[in-house]
């Protein structure tokens, strides 16, 4: 099954957003990534026809070494001569077609897939390729018609159980993914409900069952699906209930997903991974009492900077901006390189009377830390220098560095709200767009409530 594990139910990573809990049970349908030629072995290259590689499989090794060399009509000889000889194999144009595409050669890669189907038109390899192909590239009404092709005829192989399997659960894995993207979730639930049942350990897999069960009307059924998968994985795995409640929520049932959160902090309340989770969600949701108790649980626990920074977080929210600075610069010692204790430390100070330049300072060690605009951690740590400089007198230099940050690409809605300020005077309809964005997208931040006010009470 060509899926790649960022559909997961396990611990999301520090940085927290509701986008990324939301995101983790979203769908996704990408190859791992394709080995180059060089790395390619024949182990490599037969895992997805054979379970077990034999002293008859040597010829492949010795084909991929005449295939480095460059000499590609010796190499397909040779595995011609392979796969002739064990018919379980796949035909040798589907192996030559992996390899050129390892080497970098697409349009010889489509070439050998071309030969298959039309030498071997009662083999579903090449159409299995091509229906990937089509999917990951967003051709769902192809990729649907190439899967039934594929299908209808991998029903007729009986030369290879394994790889039979194989090819039926890559067609399920994406025709799930087809009927995910229309919002067909029973069939979605249909189709992925077996294939968990093969594999039971699988998270993307309960991820993605249990989002299709709740979303076809069978809330119970979801979670105790997730309850059976968290039994057998406590250490590694959220709690359900935080699972729940993330469903919950993407179906607007805020009040659901609050109650799940609130459980789920209660029912292991030493255990620092779960409190993390509820804390961060907590925050998005200006539950900041939930919050401060979570974080607080968390830190007698685990007391690291991934605590630390979520504790000066929750201050900077309650406004307690002394108690954020003494926990952040604690935690920069400890790593002085960490852009986000760096850009909260900065925040922080720049709202203490007589630290404001020290504020400043450290925003201009976030923007080199992280300079690159390209990526969305340089463009916030630009952001909030140029809010920063905005603040303190440096209007001409913040605007310039708005300008080049709002043309890279998006930022986090705290900095989105930072660009509105800076934006008041000079451009209010850009400014009020931007307000209208930070508002109907919900996820708040230390100022959501000012952001809200000040869009409220603006005479636009």
């Amino acid at each position: 099954m060509n899926s790649q594990s960022s559909i997961r139910i396990n611990y999301v990573p520090c940085r927290w957003t509701m986008a990324v809990l939301i995101l983790s049970l979203a769908i996704a349908i990408t190859t791992h990534r394709s080995a180059t030629a060089q790395e390619l072995t024949a182990g490599m290259l037969l895992r997805p026809y054979i379970e077990n590689l034999n002293a008859k499989h040597d010829d492949v090794t010795q084909a991929i070494e005449i295939f480095k060399t460059g000499d590609f009509i010796q190499a397909k000889q040779l595995l011609n001569s392979v796969c002739e000889a064990d018919t379980s194999l796949p035909p040798s144009e589907l192996l030559l077609a992996t390899m050129f595409q390892a080497a970098n050669r697409p349009i010889l890669a489509r070439a050998e897939l071309e030969n298959a189907i039309r030498n071997r038109p009662t083999d579903p390899g090449a159409l299995l390729i091509f229906a990937e192909s089509a999917l990951q590239n967003g051709r769902y009404s192809e990729a649907e018609i190439l899967f039934d092709r594929a299908d209808q005829i991998a029903i007729k192989l009986t030369n290879n159980d394994y790889r039979k399997q194989n090819i039926q659960n890559r067609i399920a894995i994406n025709s799930a993914t087809i009927a995910e993207s229309r919002k067909s979730w029973t069939e979605a639930a249909d189709l992925l409900r077996p294939l968990s049942a093969q594999d039971p350990n699988d998270s993307n897999l309960i991820s993605r069952l249990s989002r299709s069960l709740f979303k076809s009307g069978k809330p119970e059924e979801a979670q105790e699906l997730l309850k059976m998968y968290w039994r057998e994985n406590q250490t590694t795995t959220q709690r359900p209930e935080i699972t729940m409640a993330i469903l919950y929520q993407e179906a607007n049932d805020l009040k659901k997903a609050e109650e799940l959160m609130v459980a789920a902090s209660e029912l292991e309340s030493e255990n620092a991974i779960n409190q993390i989770m509820v804390t961060r969600w907590a925050l998005e949701n200006g539950k900041l009492e939930l919050a401060k108790k979570c974080i607080d649980r968390a830190s007698k626990v685990q007391s690291n900077l991934e605590t630390k920074l979520l504790s000066a977080l929750v201050a900077r929210y309650r406004k307690d901006y002394g108690t954020a600075k003494s926990i952040l610069e604690s935690a920069h010692l400890e790593s002085p390189a960490n852009l986000g204790i760096v850009l909260e430390l900065a925040i922080a100070l720049s709202n203490i009377k007589g630290e404001e330049n020290r504020g400043l300072q450290y925003a201009q060690l976030a923007a080199k830390l992280q300079p690159d605009l390209r990526q969305p951690a340089g463009r916030n740590a630009a952001m909030s220098l140029a809010w920063l400089l905005y603040r303190f007198g440096g209007q001409a230099e913040a605007e310039e560095i708005l300008q080049n940050v709002l043309m890279a690409g998006k930022i986090s809605s705290e900095c989105s709200y930072f660009a509105a300020r800076i934006l008041m005077n000079k451009n209010r309809p850009a400014s009020k767009q931007l307000l209208e964005e930070i508002i109907k997208n919900g996820r708040q931040f230390p100022g959501f409530d000012e952001a809200t006010t000040i869009y409220e009470t603006t005479i636009w």
